[in-house]
């Protein structure tokens, strides 16, 4: 006895998900790029001052001040005219 089977296989064809894993990939590589840029320019810099000890201790410090040569101080010296 012969025992023939007759197969019938339907293929089907999936749209390729090349495009899907590309964008998937490229994706997770600019959250990595973000993540090492936030970390290396924002919180390396709150652990010190990059190694840099050239004026021991002494800080620059920039005061601006705004004299009027007006008479007067803004107070209520002299009434109104």
């Amino acid at each position: 006895m012969v025992d023939e089977r007759k197969e019938h296989v339907e293929r089907r064809e999936e749209p390729d998900r090349t495009g899907s894993t590309a964008i998937k990939s490229i994706t997770a590589i600019i959250i990595t790029v973000l993540l090492l840029f936030f970390i290396v320019y924002f919180v390396f810099p709150m652990f010190g001052d990059g190694g840099e000890q050239e004026d021991e201790g002494e800080e620059d410090v920039n005061i601006e001040l705004d004299l009027d040569d007006e008479e007067g101080n803004g107070g209520d010296e002299g009434g109104e005219e």
